[in-house]
């Protein structure tokens, strides 16, 4: 997974650049430091100085801490076996029926409320991000395509939608997007080797299975 680590420090470095470039007046100091809950005393350059202090630890603390979970994450037994999802669906007064995730691996994700996206996909995504085995193979991928076309230009989003397809992410580490659509999941899955099969379907209850596809 070398060069999706190296991408990932790039990504992340770059980020710290961009918004050290923001702070280069009182306005943009001011903006960047309350967006991070930050504060300084002394003047324009002294507090500049401390955020920039700041930002470049940040940057190291997340650069180590994409690096530990790409580690985890390649460490990972290969998928061999069933993948169980079943959500749960609850009614709340405020937001209708709300979904939650538990996989046959023991995950259990969080109730999710609100509306006007789609709440399954959203569920979905928290269980299959759970999943070690699963992202181990889209960062293969991911690495794979890296290390074969080290001088792309093109944009993280679109190499994750050429490689995987739309909903897995938008960073350099890729996943599962919620809120997409559970058949962006399924062609992903496929993409990956796997298959995507709902079980049962019922007022409270939807079950899928993730297996490996069978070998035309």
């Amino acid at each position: 997974m070398n060069e999706l680590k190296k991408q990932t420090k790039k990504e992340i470095e770059t980020r710290t650049k961009e918004t050290i470039n923001n702070i280069n007046t009182e306005d943009g100091l001011k903006k960047e430091m309350s967006y991070r809950k930050k504060s300084y005393k002394g003047s324009f350059e002294l507090q500049r100085l401390k955020f920039i202090n700041y930002l470049n630890k940040k940057k190291f603390e997340e650069i180590q801490k994409q690096n530990a979970f790409i580690d985890e994450v390649n460490k990972a037994e290969n998928f061999k076996g069933d993948f169980v999802i079943t959500i749960e669906w609850t009614k709340s007064r405020m937001w209708g029926l709300n979904p939650k995730a538990h996989t046959s691996e023991g995950f259990e994700s969080r109730n999710i409320g609100g509306w006007g996206y789609c709440k399954l996909s959203t569920a979905t995504a928290e269980a299959l991000n759970s999943d070690l085995r699963i992202l181990k193979l889209l960062f293969k991928a991911k690495n794979k395509y890296l290390k074969n076309n080290p001088k792309t230009t093109k944009s993280t989003s679109d190499i994750n939608r050429e490689i995987l397809g739309y909903g897995s992410g938008y960073n350099m580490i890729p996943s599962f997007e919620g809120g997409v659509g559970v058949s962006s999941h399924e062609r992903i899955l496929k993409k990956l080797g796997l298959e995507m099969k709902n079980l049962s379907s019922t007022k409270t209850t939807d079950v899928y299975l993730i297996k490996k596809r069978k070998v035309e």
